[in-house]
């Protein structure tokens, strides 16, 4: 058995993506990084084709049998990038791996993502608005039915938007909470309508029951592009027109902390030094970050420390687990090759009695999983627990076909 230097290590190891890593040729690789792959679908709703890219984890290929939580990126020619960047450094690590749909908005963009029809908005004409339930529609009945159908998911979904599309984002949070599970809103136009939508939004959320959803807003500093004098503390006294975008975020943030609509996880951040344009990046990890908060592992010190209780340890496999399945809806325990790794690091430092202990619970989680129960029998079988190795050698010959997990169990105990 190979020394394992620690649980950290094994979760950098894990953070990296897991395909070949072998060096490949200029011809066989065109590309140093693939984004995306170009789809479309026919949308009766809208009565027009759609254009999608789907990005698949580390650029695929899926993990066969693994479901995957689902990212709806809008606005995915401008920020399909900054999102595969950010899930490429914080996968497995801080956050689930997911799908993400990008979404384009190239077309129709004002009419798809605003909640009312107006005529003008800051002194400038406005074209075609108010059909965001349109749209909606659209993503509920004909985009989420196909992807469903296509790929391997899981019902846990994250609607990313800026700017108009954060405006949607939260709209559809307000009118069609149950559509996603967590809602990231970068910049919105919250100043739509001359704040009409606003004022109506805030009292809606005053009475929602939005258990089990997920908020994070980003504020990009705006203020200085029309005053040096203003900050984030004094702009709420300012009347222009330059500042009600600002202002409006400003007022719904503030509005949530002070009036916290029941069940929603909700934080929000100023971004002093990014301005509308440069604030998804940051303002997508930082929302990812937030909103899957639990999936990190809490104190890896303790995991990594030998002198760490068998009891103590298995608790806290235990939390991690039911921590993830309360987020993500659905059984989510520890990923089984952490728990494997964990029993052979006190394999490693003689604790096999801790070894079976981890090892039993990574058999619970994944009790299909041939070389979780072949682990056990070796560690059963250096306890001279027979009923032990027997019990788990039977389910791995099931698994795999066979009966060479039995037959070394017998060997083993003639050589006895």
């Amino acid at each position: 058995m190979p020394r394992i230097v620690g649980i950290v290590c094994s979760l950098v190891l894990l953070a990296l993506p897991t395909r070949d890593l072998a060096a490949q040729s200029p011809t066989s690789t065109p590309n140093l990084l693939s984004i995306g792959v170009a789809d479309s679908l026919y949308s009766n709703v809208l009565q027009e084709q759609r254009t999608f890219w789907i990005h698949l984890p580390d650029g695929g290929p899926l993990v066969d049998g693994q479901r995957y939580p689902v990212i709806y990126l809008l606005d995915a020619e401008q920020h399909l990038g900054g999102l595969a960047a950010v899930q490429h450094y914080y996968n497995q690590f801080r956050m689930p791996e997911m799908i993400v749909v990008g979404i384009s908005n190239a077309e129709h963009r004002t009419r798809d993502l605003t909640p009312t029809e107006i005529d003008s908005r800051n002194g400038a004409a406005v074209g075609e608005s108010g059909g965001s339930e349109q749209f909606t529609s659209f993503l509920s009945d004909e985009l989420i039915p196909f992807i469903e159908s296509t790929y391997p998911t899981t019902s846990h979904r994250v609607l990313i938007g800026h700017s108009y599309a954060g405006l949607f984002a939260i709209q559809t949070l307000i009118r069609h909470p149950l559509l996603f599970t967590n809602y990231i809103a970068l910049d919105p136009s919250l100043d739509w309508d001359d704040q009409r939508w606003l004022n109506d939004a805030m009292v809606s959320l005053d009475s929602s029951d939005l258990s089990g959803k997920g908020l994070f807003v980003a504020v990009a500093n705006e203020i200085i592009r029309f005053s040096d004098s203003l900050t984030v503390e004094t702009v709420a006294s300012d009347s222009s027109v330059f500042s009600a975008g600002i202002r409006s975020e400003l007022s719904f943030v503030r509005h949530l902390e002070s009036n916290p609509p029941e069940g929603l996880r909700f934080d929000w951040k100023f971004y002093g030094e990014d301005i509308h344009g440069s604030v998804p990046l940051i303002g997508m990890r930082d929302g990812l970050v937030f909103l899957y908060d639990f999936w990190e592992l809490k104190r890896p010190s303790r995991y990594n420390d030998p002198s760490t209780p068998t009891d103590t340890l298995v608790a806290m496999i235990r939390a991690q687990s039911e921590a993830r399945t309360k987020n993500m809806g659905y059984p989510l325990p520890m990923e089984n090759d952490l728990l494997e790794m964990l029993a052979f690091m006190s394999l490693d430092a003689g604790q096999p009695e801790k070894a079976r202990a981890v090892l039993a619970l990574a058999a619970a989680y994944y009790p299909e999983n041939a070389s979780t129960h072949a682990s056990l029998v070796e560690v059963c079988l250096s306890l001279a627990d027979y009923s032990c190795a027997e019990e788990h050698a039977r389910a791995a010959d099931r698994i795999e076909g066979g009966n060479a997990h039995a037959e070394k169990v017998r060997e083993f105990r003639k050589s006895r």
